[in-house]
């Protein structure tokens, strides 16, 4: 998992301005909001692209090109459909991103997320949200399409998910600090920089993510990764969401201005708050123990509840796996860690009785 500095997110206040001048545990889950699109009237989604009125839904929409000077010339209310895909979906979210240099798409509900997480169980301060996606074939388009989780003021993606349509590539995005890089946000792809992990074209995906707002951690659940997920640091801790956005940039890359529109589909997108002193992860959690921790060379991996451990991996703050150890259910283990440089890691642990995250130092 590394993460790349030309991806660099920019803040959603900071797009608006310019189109006009973001553990899975289960256990105490609330849900806090769902887009189902199956009640809906098959075409536009709303009638307005300022984010002033609601359409289908309570859905509301911001559409622009971009500030002058842009390329970008499509931004309208068509950017935003409920279609019939047929086959279990039925009928599901289309959007079209921009068809130039700049420009973006923001699909939400307006207020409705703070008064639902402010109700939340005592406890549940990781919010979760799932969703299904389909990235669609092959495209020249290097559009970016997602569902981000944004602060109250709108600066900060607390977790979010991009995907780009030309090369179906994916990113957990998330207010971070990578180190050597000043606090923002930013996204991080999964695998190496040679061979990436991307969604299938043409294919439904289901994908969950969440934002810890105890820790800041911010963790992805995606075809392609480990079954137990990736964790990424964040620096977002005591901030609480604000609103969900469906999402889509004009995106870039090296080499390549955007030029042409790309469409993505999105469905059964589910928003709760998860957790609790007596949830299942702070339980897993407190039962295992990795010592000693600062350490030099070795690391123990014990735990009282008999859990049978099947991999661990091992990420740096630039998000980046340094390093992994298949297992074969052990109950304990010793890890070499003498190969890694000083500083401070994350240590995902995978068990037939869940799956956990320790933050680990190396003198």
């Amino acid at each position: 998992m590394f993460f790349n500095n030309k991806y660099f997110i920019t803040m959603k206040k900071f797009l608006l301005s310019a189109v006009f001048a973001s553990c899975f545990i289960t256990a105490n889950a609330q849900e806090l909001q769902a887009f189902n699109f199956n009640d809906l009237t098959v075409g536009n989604v709303t009638t307005d692209i300022a984010g002033t009125a609601a359409g289908q839904g309570l859905l509301y929409l911001v559409s622009a090109n971009g500030a002058a000077p842009t390329t970008s010339t499509n931004a309208n209310v068509s950017n935003a459909q409920i279609v019939s895909t047929g086959g279990a979906n039925l009928k599901t979210l289309k959007i079209d991103g921009p068809d130039g240099d700049k420009g973006g798409r923001f699909l939400y509900k307006k207020d409705a997320l703070p008064t639902a997480w402010i109700g939340r169980t005592a406890g549940n301060n990781t919010i979760e949200i799932e969703f299904e996606i389909n990235p669609g074939g092959a495209t020249t388009s290097v559009n970016d399409f997602g569902v981000y989780v944004y602060n109250a003021d709108a600066t900060k993606v607390l977790v979010g998910v991009s995907v780009k349509a030309s090369t179906k590539v994916l990113s957990i995005v998330g207010y971070s600090t990578p180190t050597g890089q000043p606090v923002g946000n930013y996204n991080y792809t999964f695998g190496t920089q040679a061979d990436p992990v991307k969604l299938p074209a043409d294919q439904w995906s289901k994908i969950k993510i969440s934002f810890n707002k105890t820790t800041g951690e911010m963790k992805i659940i995606a075809p392609g990764l480990p079954a137990a997920g990736n964790v990424v640091p964040g620096s977002a801790a005591g901030l609480d969401p604000d609103e969900v956005d469906v999402v889509s940039f004009a995106g870039s890359r090296t080499g390549a201005i955007n030029a042409a529109s790309a469409t993505m589909h999105f469905d059964n997108i589910v928003v709760k708050a998860v957790g609790g002193t007596t949830g299942k992860e702070d339980f897993a959690a407190n039962s295992f123990s990795v010592y000693p921790n600062p350490a030099n060379d070795i690391l123990n991996i014990d735990n009282t509840v008999n859990a049978l451990m099947q991999d661990i991996s091992i990420v740096d703050m630039n998000g980046r796996t340094v390093k992994t150890v298949k297992l074969n259910g052990e109950s304990s283990v010793k890890v070499t860690i003498s190969d890694l440089t000083t500083g401070i890691y994350m240590m995902n642990i995978q068990s037939d009785k869940g799956a956990i995250t320790k933050k680990i130092i190396k003198n």
